[in-house]
């Protein structure tokens, strides 16, 4: 007889928690929030770095280092303005800054 209230009242337990994480469960179907993108002007000086194969670097001005991401002129040394997105969604093999998705690349004196 003891091993039937031992039952029910592991079972109403088990409803309890169940009931207190419902509607955690009915969120999870919800669409995740989506990132806006933020582009960005920054001035500074392209480095070539030799990590994890070849990683491209922009010392800002402002004293913030930025990984470059996709197509531009591979002008290390080099003093340039570019104009990207900072990207907020992603992990680089790189490392070595913010990850910015160039669109274009500007060199200055």
């Amino acid at each position: 007889m003891a091993g039937i209230y031992t039952i029910i009242i592991c079972a109403i337990l088990a409803i309890g928690v169940f009931w207190q994480i419902l509607p955690t469960l009915a969120d999870s179907n919800s669409q995740p929030a989506k990132v806006r993108s933020e582009v960005v002007n920054l001035t500074g000086t392209v480095r070539k770095l030799a990590v994890e194969g070849t990683c491209y670097q922009l010392d800002s001005d402002d004293g913030k280092k930025y990984e470059l991401m996709g197509k531009f002129p591979k002008i290390a040394g080099k003093r340039v303005q570019v104009r990207g997105i900072i990207a907020t969604d992603t992990v680089t093999i790189c490392q070595v800054g913010q990850p910015v998705r160039v669109k274009s690349v500007r060199v200055v004196k």
